[in-house]
């Protein structure tokens, strides 16, 4: 149920212009209708009045709370009532087990509910009229442990690309700034305005062993004036990191090089609101061969796709129409398949990084092979033709390789490292 909840998206927004969206937005700032109004801004009588107004607004909420918890029996009465309802609520939307077989039920222990102040307290929250707080049978449905797609392998977010942010002065037409706009500049005339808009977006990958499902993958910003081919170059994809250049012996395949890695965009195609923007081969590049094949299919379940006139290196986002929530498919390497998600379209802001577009915002952990021999470490080698392994190719760690030692008749054996998929080393 968790998968299918992770793997299914909307609704759809409207379909949203970039290059109308930013005009509209650069013309309701400069006009004054849109303003960015900062604390620093305001008069020391303001900021008292807006101060007092917060302090007076949380103050009850901020003294209950830390009575609550500041007490071992209320706090520990919380927590068990919380527990208590989880368990409850699980219990009740667990299908049947077969066989008789009864599961195993974490009863809160007694104690508390006998204090005068935990029921005193139990009474008030009964009393709160808030019900969506409250858990119901449904809300098992979005409870769940946490993931590998739900933690992130980044500290900060991590410059993948050489967009730069421009900031334009109309004062100063043409001119790039990347320091930070002056906020208190009165809308006029000669106010800023922002060539870029900033496109948050979620990359999505097949589950190898369940391919009718969705993982997340990563997240990225990107700037309206890039193109596809920049997102696709730092995308996290092992197909890309996979070494293609093969070292010959004698007419044996004795290793891979995997010093001259390319990146272009050579067989790859991006499939967005129903057009096909391809690699630009002058042969037929991947948006023909995916039209030609699709003619295949019986008239009736043939999706009604076109070629589009650019390809993915000339595509910007500017030249787009997105739709938010709305999956989007890339195709590459072949038959690596990834989807993204449009999360956010928004203006540039003062304080978004001034360069290194696209920018990485999350990075799933990678989850590698362990070492056959162990089991315990991930493994970095796969050894081909080693006779002394059960298996060929066998996946190894490194200390377990440098324990077994070379062979004494290396004659056929193939060290290769394995890829471990990470952007712009």
């Amino acid at each position: 149920m968790s998968r299918g909840f992770d793997s299914s998206f909307g609704p759809p927004s409207q379909p949203i212009n970039v290059a109308d969206f930013l005009q509209q937005a650069n013309s309701a700032v400069l006009s004054g209708s849109f303003t960015n109004v900062s604390w620093e801004q305001l008069t020391p009588e303001h900021r008292n009045v807006v101060e007092a107004e917060i302090n007076e607004s949380i103050s009850d909420l901020k003294s209950s709370l830390e009575q609550v918890w500041n007490s071992p029996v209320l706090s520990a009465h919380v927590l068990r009532q919380h527990e208590s309802t989880v368990a409850s609520v699980r219990g009740q939307a667990d299908a049947p087990v077969p066989k008789g077989r009864k599961r195993k039920r974490h009863v809160a222990p007694e104690g508390s509910e006998s204090s005068p102040e935990a029921l005193q307290l139990q009474e008030k929250l009964d009393a709160v009229n808030l019900r969506c707080w409250r858990l119901t049978v449904e809300s098992a449905l979005c409870m769940r442990a946490a993931k590998n797609s739900d933690y992130n392998a980044l500290d900060a977010p991590k410059k993948t690309g050489t967009g730069v942010l421009q900031i334009l002065d109309h004062a100063d037409v043409g001119a790039t700034r990347s320091s930070t706009p002056d906020s208190l500049r009165s809308p006029s005339p000669d106010a800023i305005s922002y060539p870029n808009a900033v496109i948050s977006l979620t990359v999505y990958n097949r589950i190898s062993y369940l391919p009718g499902f969705l993982t997340r993958s990563s997240q990225h910003a990107v700037l309206s004036t890039q193109t596809l081919g920049d997102l696709l170059r730092v995308l996290p994809c092992a197909s890309s990191n996979m070494p293609m250049e093969e070292l010959d012996a004698e007419g044996d395949v004795s290793g891979y090089n995997i010093t001259n890695q390319t990146r272009d965009h050579v067989g790859c195609l991006f499939c967005i609101e129903d057009l096909i923007y391809g690699d630009g081969r002058e042969t037929a590049d991947y948006a023909e061969k995916l039209i030609t094949h699709i003619q295949k299919s019986p008239e009736d379940k043939r999706p009604q796709i076109k070629k589009a006139s650019t390809s993915v290196s000339e595509t910007t986002f500017n030249a787009l129409t997105l739709r938010i929530h709305q999956p989007y498919w890339i195709l590459h390497q072949g038959n690596c398949e990834h989807f993204f998600v449009i999360d956010q379209i928004r203006l540039a802001h003062a304080s978004d990084p001034p360069s290194g577009y696209p920018l990485m915002l999350h990075l799933a952990p990678t989850v590698q092979d362990l070492c056959r021999a162990c089991g315990k470490v991930p493994a970095v080698h796969s050894i081909v033709g080693d006779m002394r392994l059960g298996e060929s190719p066998c996946l190894l760690c490194a200390p377990c390789w440098r324990t077994m030692g070379p062979p004494k008749n290396d004659e056929g054996v193939m060290i290769v490292p394995l890829v471990i998929p990470f952007i712009n080393q």
